[in-house]
């Protein structure tokens, strides 16, 4: 029992990683618009490449037939598009006027599309550190890593926008908790789900992220016309994911 707990505590820090990347945005201040749209391209880059290279081609190798991932893409992409549609009516961005208002629904579909990977990922934590200890660790130290720069992304429009600071760290935080939610679920199923639920699951995080990366992100990175900074922070964003993805083995 006392290896369940400390792997879920593994899994409490990956998740808290996502606001270090918050603090990172509130400790530097409001940032310009070129500044603002080169941290929106890096976390595009950054969402992308997670969405490709950890969640679908994970997804992939649980050998559970490419309908299985196929399936799990469209529904999590149509579960985000449909979201995205009634969002404006879950949440009220009449404060913020319309560019800003815009830029917290970006923000809060990023903390929901983070959230719902961070699950799947809470859950490799624990398998990892049942599996073997030492994976655990690398396991959680790797997610906290990558989790940084998805902090930045949900807290970089937030805080853009005009939102209270404290809010700001609280969505971002919320989204992060998904990381033990998944640590406890892993857990309680004995740490083995069917390939093809896992399969399903990893792929349907993917559909999320990609959906929301490719409708939010980048359309409101390119929104105030930088797009060379956009261009250039999501090439530094895929390239810190694919560096951290190899050197430790995601």
């Amino acid at each position: 029992m006392s290896s369940i707990i400390f792997a879920w505590f593994l899994s409490l820090l990956a998740g808290f990683s996502t606001s270090v990347g918050c603090l990172i945005v509130l400790l530097t201040g409001k940032l310009g618009e070129r500044s603002l749209d080169f941290s929106m391209g890096l976390a595009s880059g950054a969402m992308f490449t997670v969405a490709f290279l950890s969640l679908i081609d994970k997804a992939l190798d649980m050998n559970a037939g490419y309908y299985a991932v196929v399936v799990g893409f469209i529904i999590g992409a149509l579960s985000i598009m449909i979201l995205d549609a009634k969002i404006s009516h879950i949440f009220s961005f009449k404060e913020y006027g319309p560019e800003s208002g815009r830029l917290v629904k970006t923000g809060i579909l990023v903390a929901i599309g983070i959230a719902l990977h961070n699950v799947p990922e809470g859950l490799a934590v624990v398998a990892g550190y049942a599996y073997l200890p030492k994976l655990g660790h690398f396991v959680a130290l790797a997610i906290a890593l990558h989790n940084i720069p998805e902090g930045i992304a949900t807290a970089a429009p937030l805080y853009a926008a005009g939102m209270r600071r404290r809010r700001v760290f609280t969505i971002t935080f919320l989204s992060g908790l998904a990381e033990p939610l998944g640590a406890v679920i892993g857990s309680s199923v004995l740490i083995s789900p069917s390939r093809f639920v896992l399969a399903l699951t990893l792929s349907a995080a993917g559909g999320v992220m990609t959906y929301v990366t490719a409708d939010e992100l980048v359309p409101t990175a390119h929104a105030r016309g930088h797009k060379h900074e956009v261009a250039i922070g999501l090439t530094v964003g895929f390239t810190l994911i694919l560096i951290l993805t190899s050197a430790f083995g995601l």
